[in-house]
């Protein structure tokens, strides 16, 4: 990857990439390979290395489909085996019942695991590396975007160097708040959860078993993720917005408590790694993910509850799909920029994530009904789907991608 000092009036790209987080570095490096001239700019550069002890609370549950991905770009030999943390048991259970429980195993589809719990940063150095000996991928960072513009035949980025840069297509990568995306007129549908995630590192009394633990009441959901060492979780616990602000109010020792006893303290005695941080959640869907020479991925296109775990994974499945676009347009010699080339790309995601999204809201609305007989329901239907393996199987193999 080549870094840019210079000023230049004028930059020609096939592609550049608007944000150099994890879902835009793992878009540059699966269309690292194409014959095509890439550029990503960024304003805050990759964290490379750390203190040893150093404990970061945001981290991301790695998909089997997810984890393809990085292998198939360089990236997971990146990762060492200590930054990662296999999980092969998923516990779910609703705190309101005494049946309504259900686990899914690997070895139920013959995987060795479920997926992994990695922190975000180690995630973003690893992609960073697959693509930093590319000649084909300029790295512009730090850089802050100032204007674009939108012509026939390319857009024109200016950014606040004054470099300008002229792409066939340009990508939003750029998260939630999405500079590209205003920039560029395009609407955003917003729906507020009305819930915070509260998340900290934790360590536990007994071993996490290599398990993904969540509890389900009408307050909102309690995850419990594995990491590395046994006795250490990353939690993220999503709660109404009043209740979150409460939380954050009491001394560490007061809420451990609260959250040793709202786990039902199944690890036992639990005690902080971390400060505990909190942010409010929203259900956010752009009005398109694609229009001449744009396309729109990851956060910058779409948000969902975190219970699920499956933002990133969204993202990252958005940046194998825009490549398939691009490597289809590039098959019959056409403009990887024009709108209509990108489509298949905007209605395989639009798909997905709305599906993906309505099944978040639905779980979140079940799980707060406080009404006896649907709480009834929602137990007994949590027990009968763990009396069936079959069921089981397919629910596995959809949350895991593959």
């Amino acid at each position: 990857m080549s870094v840019s000092n210079k000023r230049r009036n004028t930059i020609d790209y096939d592609v550049t990439i608007v944000g150099g987080g994890m879902v835009g570095l793992a878009l540059a490096a699966r269309l690292a390979p194409l014959d095509l001239s890439i550029a990503i700019v960024e304003p805050k550069p990759v964290q490379l290395q750390w203190p040893e002890n150093d404990i970061d609370q945001r981290v991301s549950a790695i998909t089997g489909a997810s984890q393809e991905l990085f292998q198939s770009v360089g990236a997971w030999q990146h990762i060492k085996d200590s930054e990662k943390s296999a999980y092969e048991r998923m516990v779910v259970w609703d705190g309101e019942s005494t049946r309504g429980e259900i686990e899914f195993d690997a070895g139920l589809i013959a995987e060795p695991n479920l997926g992994h719990i990695i922190e975000n940063r180690v995630l973003r150095r690893a992609l960073y590396q697959s693509v930093e000996a590319q000649r084909n991928i300029e790295w512009l960072c730090p850089q802050k975007c100032q204007s674009v513009e939108y012509h026939e035949e390319y857009a024109e980025l200016t950014l606040g160097s004054d470099e300008r840069l002229k792409s066939r297509l340009l990508v939003a990568a750029d998260g939630a708040f999405s500079w590209l995306r205003k920039a560029s007129g395009i609407g955003l549908k917003q729906q507020a959860y009305g819930h915070k995630a509260i998340v900290c590192t934790i360590k536990t009394e007994e071993s996490h078993l290599s398990t993904a633990w969540q509890r389900f009441d009408h307050d909102g959901p309690l995850a419990f993720l594995p990491l590395a060492d046994e006795h250490t979780c990353s939690i993220v616990w999503s709660v109404k917005e009043e209740c979150a602000n409460e939380l954050l109010q009491l001394p560490a020792e007061e809420f451990t408590e609260r959250l040793s006893q709202r786990f039902e303290q199944r690890l036992g005695k639990v005690s902080l790694l971390s400060e505990v941080v909190a942010f409010p959640l929203f259900e956010r869907t752009t009005e398109q993910m694609v229009a001449e020479r744009l396309a729109l991925i990851g956060d910058a296109a779409h948000t969902i509850h975190p219970l699920a775990g499956q933002g990133v994974n969204l993202g990252f499945a958005d940046a194998v799909e825009l490549v398939k676009a691009i490597e289809n347009s590039l098959q019959r010699d056409a403009d990887i920029g024009a709108k209509h080339r990108l489509r298949p790309f905007e209605r395989a995601r639009k798909t997905d994530t709305k599906n993906m999204q309505l099944a978040m809201m639905g779980f979140k609305q079940l799980f707060e009904q406080e009404v006896p007989m649907i709480q009834m329901a929602r137990s007994y239907g949590l027990a009968l789907t763990n009396r069936h393996p079959v069921l089981k199987q397919k629910l596995i193999r959809q949350a895991m991608g593959i």
